[in-house]
């Protein structure tokens, strides 16, 4: 189910509202949490301490989740930005099996859809 993760984009005025480098090259680098985790009626959430991304350069994000009373598990893939649409499409493979997603991304936020075994899965994410 964690498979479709994907990255988000923080988005900056062009007002000056945000002065560093970061901010102006690439506002989209850092991580992000997962608000909100549904498949079908099941609430994802409560079976986890935690979900969340990580965009670590220009090409390169790590996916995070920790199951209650589990550990830690982590795994990388690799993404893409249109930084004019601010559209993002991101590649995992876990098990030997790839699986590429898009979403736009508007106010620093996203939302994933896909239907797993015919249940609708829709995650949210916002960044930290």
């Amino acid at each position: 189910m964690l498979l479709m993760l994907l990255p988000a984009c923080s988005s900056t005025q062009a007002n000056g509202t945000s002065g560093s480098l970061k901010a102006i090259t690439k506002p989209y680098l850092g991580e992000y949490e997962c608000v909100e985790a549904r498949l079908g009626e099941t609430d994802l959430l409560e079976k986890y301490d935690f979900i969340s991304i990580s965009l670590l350069d220009d090409k390169k994000m790590e996916v995070s989740y920790k199951p209650k009373n589990g550990k830690k598990k982590t795994f990388e893939g690799a993404y893409e930005v249109n930084e004019e649409t601010r559209e993002f499409t991101g590649e995992v493979g876990i098990l030997g099996v790839k699986f590429k997603e898009g979403t736009k991304i508007e106010n620093g936020k996203f939302t994933l859809k896909k239907l797993i075994f015919s249940m609708p899965l829709i995650m949210n994410f916002k960044m930290k």
